[in-house]
């Protein structure tokens, strides 16, 4: 009787053994910044056992989780990151960025994250001065929260007040370093957007007579 009980607790502990790992499936992935720079020796560590693997020299790493795991990706100098496995994942992408504390490029470099330094840097000090827009739902949405002394009339945007002649008051509208008209703000998305910039007075005489109302300068993430 012992021995029947013995072989079924063993058949058991066999059978789920078995189970489980059927569950379970190898996944590759990489870890980047900026799109295309690989973060290296960054930790992913698989939520369902706690185990934890390292990114190589090319941002790659491989581990074996179950389906709809997720995965946890942390690095010195870059926000934590979440990815969702799937039943039919093929190569997980982890595109970080960076945490928003003081001198955090060096950070990352100084704790072996970053080997491609130069282009690192050059793209740090590139996105430091951008903007985040995304929390709003669209160009005009920003116009009115952002920058509350410009007025929206008519399809205008008005730097300096209306005039008391019969001539438009509108702000001119630069996109990328293109004139173009307020038809086109709507194309833009928020979270495209890097910068703002009004430019009046003195400052848009570079413009010539176009710069007599003021411009409304954008510049996208390109």
């Amino acid at each position: 009787m012992k021995l029947k009980k013995i072989i079924f607790l063993l058949t058991l502990s066999q059978f789920i053994f078995v189970f489980t790992k059927a569950q379970t499936s190898l996944v590759m992935g990489k870890v980047v910044v900026f799109d295309s720079i690989p973060v290296v020796n960054a930790n992913i560590t698989v939520k369902s056992t706690k185990e934890t693997f390292k990114t190589n020299h090319l941002g790659v790493f491989e581990c074996e989780c179950n389906e709809k795991d997720k995965l946890i990706v942390t690095a010195k100098g870059f926000s934590k990151y979440t990815i969702r496995v799937k039943k039919k994942s093929n190569e997980l992408i982890a595109k970080l960025k960076l945490a928003k504390i003081p001198k955090v490029d060096d950070i990352a470099i100084d704790k072996g994250h970053i080997l491609m330094v130069d282009t690192f840097k050059e793209l740090a000090k590139k996105y430091s001065s951008q903007k985040n827009y995304s929390k709003y739902t669209s160009f005009i949405d920003i116009i009115r929260n952002e920058f509350p002394s410009l007025q929206i009339s008519n399809g205008e945007i008005i730097i300096r007040g209306k005039s008391s002649f019969y001539g438009s008051s509108a702000a001119n509208i630069e996109i990328d370093g293109v004139m173009t008209d307020y038809a086109a703000l709507s194309n833009l998305s928020p979270t495209n957007i890097a910068k703002i910039v009004i430019v009046k007075g003195s400052d848009a005489a570079i413009y010539g007579v176009r710069g007599g109302n003021g411009v409304v300068r954008v510049i996208t993430k390109k």
